[in-house]
């Protein structure tokens, strides 16, 4: 990570990035909803414009979700300072810029966020290969499959300077005149005394720059075509009203059907990995030593069927069937019963985000951009997979992670 030290000791100078994310970011979600609308509809529009002799946009779908969710992220993250080439679909309207300067601005931020793009993949990727590299070749390994750190240095190179900018009238203007951006709050909640430097500032913002894709709920749209029409219409039953705000939270279908598709295809087969920092006796008499790895073999977990009828089934709506179950419970016993599921649990019997404070501290964030591609594709496009036989991911080490190969074609919907 370009030089940028990760302390090796839970609870170091992290409270306040957590912060940042879990409360701030989570609590700004609803202002943010609008302008996250239309850069997932501007992309797709963009993304899906090249339509084949069939009639249909054909896309190799993770490498398109993972473009879109980036320029998703950047606005979040960054706000509009390095990100104008994605917004230039509502911004101009707003701001006259000149040829010349957006022709610009246009070229300094593909630069910037393809190195957002890259930049997570090649930690991964990297770091899953050190895990196999003898100590004193790692030094090289990591120069070679980072290609020099060129993503890193890139996002320095941009973030510097606004950090740098930002560090100097911190504290100096009110709430309503500071930018509201995750790196605007990751600076708010770095420590005031003995402050870290701008390029250890831009090290923690790099360090929780890691995104996440909905290609396998795209993928389960167009391989279980019999839930698109039921998703479409709790869609549109609960947002018929025009220009009122649209709540995610009420579609308890669609949430059930992504949390489905995750159940069935998530993407690493163990979590919550913690490190031994003393020996330990469990309760059943097994044991670990100090310096052991302990961890949640979540992949299990999801095909077991003690916890799960017919694991091996795809139900989308198997979450919503027993929330409705637990409530009818509830009512006839007036007893409280098990709390409704949810996507964004971090539970012991869901521990796909983590747990307890260790949890994912932007699954909310997470939750709703996927929600919102979900929507826009049901409500907008027709789609399905190329050829549905051919295998959609692969395994590496722990991880299961989709093939970029795949193919999905996309019409628009004639309504």
């Amino acid at each position: 990570m370009y030089g940028f030290e990760w302390q090796d000791q839970r609870g170091i100078e992290g409270t306040g990035f957590v912060r940042a994310l879990r409360s701030l970011l989570t609590s700004h979600l609803p202002k943010f909803q609008p302008d996250l609308e239309r850069i997932v509809k501007s992309s797709l529009q963009t993304g899906l414009s090249d339509v084949q002799p069939d009639g249909f946009a054909h896309v190799r779908i993770f490498p398109f979700m993972k473009t879109l969710i980036t320029r998703v992220n950047c606005f979040i993250f960054f706000g509009e300072e390095l990100c104008m080439i994605f917004l230039d679909f509502f911004i101009i309207d707003k701001k006259r810029i000149c040829g010349l300067t957006k022709h610009m601005r246009i070229a300094q931020n593909t630069e910037f966020t393809s190195a957002a793009l890259e930049f997570p993949q090649t930690v991964v990727f990297t770091a899953e290969l050190l895990r196999t590299t003898p100590e004193f070749m790692r030094p090289m390994i990591a120069s070679i499959a980072t290609n020099r750190h060129k993503a890193a240095k890139t996002l320095y190179r941009y973030l510097v300077p606004i950090v740098k900018e930002r560090l100097a009238i911190r504290g100096l203007q009110s709430k309503e005149m500071a930018p509201t951006d995750c790196m605007q709050w990751l600076i708010d909640t770095s420590p005031r005394k003995n402050p870290w430097t701008p390029a250890r500032m831009v090290g923690e913002i790099m360090a929780v720059w890691f995104g996440s894709t909905s290609t396998y709920a795209i993928q389960d749209l167009c391989l279980h075509p019999e839930y698109v029409e039921p998703l479409r219409i709790e869609i549109r039953d609960c947002f018929h009203v025009k220009n009122s705000p649209r709540d995610v939270e009420s579609l308890p279908l669609l949430d059930s059907f992504i949390k489905e598709s995750v159940r069935s295809s998530n993407s690493d087969a163990i979590t919550c990995r913690r490190k031994a920092l003393v020996s330990y006796t469990f309760q059943d008499g097994s044991s670990i030593k100090k310096g052991d790895w302990a961890c949640i073999p979540q992949r299990a977990m999801m095909q077991d069927s003690t916890r799960y009828r017919d694991p091996q089934t795809f139900d989308g709506f198997r979450f919503a069937h027993d929330n409705a179950q637990h409530q009818q419970h509830k009512q006839s016993t007036e007893i409280p019963g098990q709390k409704e599921s949810k996507f964004t649990d971090a539970t012991l019997d869901w521990p796909i985000w983590g747990l307890g404070n260790a949890a994912c501290p932007g699954r909310f964030y997470a939750s709703l951009v996927t929600k919102l591609i979900l929507i826009r594709i049901l409500e907008d496009w027709e789609c399905k997979i190329l050829d549905p036989e051919a295998p959609r991911s692969m395994t590496w080490r722990s991880s299961i992670v989709p093939r970029s190969s795949t193919i999905i074609m996309f019409r628009k919907r004639h309504i």
